[in-house]
């Protein structure tokens, strides 16, 4: 899962980077002179089937952070926002939307609502810039016979008459997610997580209240979720050992960290879900898009897999801690055998049958 951490100057972006990544991160390094921080999924379903079968390695899912600059508020009609940008967005999941609510001697008094929507309209602007310009080049080209751009003429021109109306890309999904479209990496088609990252002088009626009017703000956009932290204080905790930060968390009475609820808040708004995969060298958790088959969580896992497929065998891991083992699940009835179609289900252990 790869999510990019965007906002405007002063919005404390860098801080959240920290707070999301700290020293639990797996990795963190320097691109384009954007930080990247690679963060393990903590799973204790996955904890138990470690512990239980004992294996070689132990692999969860991870989360990519990656600390992006370029968006200023200052967007302006014909202004796309830079190619540089644009190509670290292009490969990513979802946007993690930075807002200051902290007051500051550099930025001035927050406003939160007037800061999301400049950031806003600047991904709109530069989409439409990008659609534009695009758009120009398709229409010339069909009038010069070339008939087979047709399809793509049409999709540029709902996905233009939306962003005209100053609306994001995320409300045209057919359109977006469209193969004559989709290599664009329009900023206002990603899923969009806004988190308010809240002053320690602000008290959490005022953090929630402020949520509330987002949330209000951004009604009835689709793939769009609102969450909050004290960027400062969890940048601080996630410098900590896990005793220590328990510690910590204990004595400001939170049951845990921003970091794991903002990861949980991610996974919803991408709609994925958690399998896993079990042998002696190797107990695996691995990510995939809620609804998807047996067949995609096979190829997710190896494309030897996805061609090869046979069947599955597959146990809620509930069912499995239950009965113990997996012959006791198997003798208790709770060991299925299924198809290339089975919907896959959180939480389900699955081995896969195949033949190459």
């Amino acid at each position: 899962m790869k999510l990019g951490i965007i906002g405007l100057p002063a919005s404390g972006k860098s801080t959240v980077f920290r707070a999301l990544t700290g020293s639990t991160h797996l990795g963190d390094r320097r691109a384009h002179d954007t930080s990247v921080g690679v963060v393990r999924v903590e799973d204790p379903r996955l904890d138990f089937l470690g512990d239980h079968h004992k294996p070689k390695k132990v692999t969860p899912v991870h989360v990519q952070y990656s600390d992006i600059a370029g968006i200023t508020g200052e967007g302006k009609p014909g202004h796309s926002i830079g190619d540089k940008v644009l190509a670290l967005i292009r490969p990513l999941d979802a946007l993690v939307h930075c807002v200051r609510f902290f007051d500051s001697a550099r930025a001035g008094t927050a406003e939160p609502l007037k800061d999301l929507r400049s950031a806003e309209e600047e991904m709109v602007l530069s989409d439409l810039a990008t659609v534009e310009k695009r758009l120009e080049r398709v229409e010339r080209d069909f009038r010069k016979g070339k008939k087979e751009l047709a399809e793509e003429m049409g999709l540029l021109k709902e996905a233009k008459s939306l962003l005209d109306e100053g609306k994001p890309l995320r409300y045209l999904p057919v359109v977006t997610e469209s193969e004559k479209l989709r290599g664009f990496a329009f900023l206002s088609a990603k899923p969009e997580l806004v988190l308010v990252n809240a002053g320690e002088m602000k008290r959490p009626q005022e953090i929630q209240q402020t949520a509330e009017q987002i949330r209000s703000e951004l009604s009835g956009q689709p793939r769009i979720a609102v969450d909050w932290l004290y960027a400062d204080t969890e940048a601080e905790i996630a410098r900590l050992s896990p005793e220590e930060a328990r510690e910590f968390l204990e004595e400001l009475s939170l049951e845990e960290g921003a970091k794991e609820r903002i990861i949980r808040t991610s996974l919803q708004l991408l709609s994925l879900i958690v399998f896993f995969t079990v042998s002696e060298p190797e107990v695996r958790a691995w990510a995939l898009e809620k609804g998807k088959t047996a067949l995609k969580a096979a190829g997710t896992v190896h494309t030897d897999m996805e061609r090869g497929f046979i069947r599955a065998e597959v146990v809620a891991f509930d069912d499995f801690r239950q009965a113990g083992s997996m012959p006791a699940a198997h003798k208790a009835g709770k060991v299925r055998l299924e198809g290339r179609d089975y919907v896959v289900r959180d939480g389900d252990i699955i081995y896969f049958r195949f033949n190459v």
